[in-house]
């Protein structure tokens, strides 16, 4: 029977951790929309991280985004990341 070999990716730790993290600016079950865009997607936010540069070109709150289904790009992805500079509150009745 054929048993899949999972690597680990490379992992480099931050040579040093922040002494607080930023407060995120969006909030679990907020819906928010990509800013400056032609075509933004837009959904719920439904996860928060905060990464170094050890592991992503930017530091700082990234958003999960669980895109709504009449966002331009779901039919290719149903979730995506933000960074928090990205993305802006959006109301219902933009849409």
């Amino acid at each position: 029977m054929f048993e899949p070999q999972f690597q680990l990716p490379p992992f480099t730790p931050p040579a040093s951790l922040p002494v607080a993290l930023p407060q995120p600016r969006f909030q679990i079950g907020e819906r928010v929309r990509w800013q400056a865009v032609p075509s933004p997607d837009f959904g719920r936010v439904v996860g928060v991280i905060y990464t170094g540069e050890a592991t992503h070109q930017a530091s700082g709150l990234h958003y999960l985004i669980l895109l709504d289904e009449q966002s331009p790009s779901h039919s290719i992805c149903i979730h995506d990341f933000a960074l928090e500079e990205d993305i802006e509150h959006f109301e219902q009745e933009q849409r």
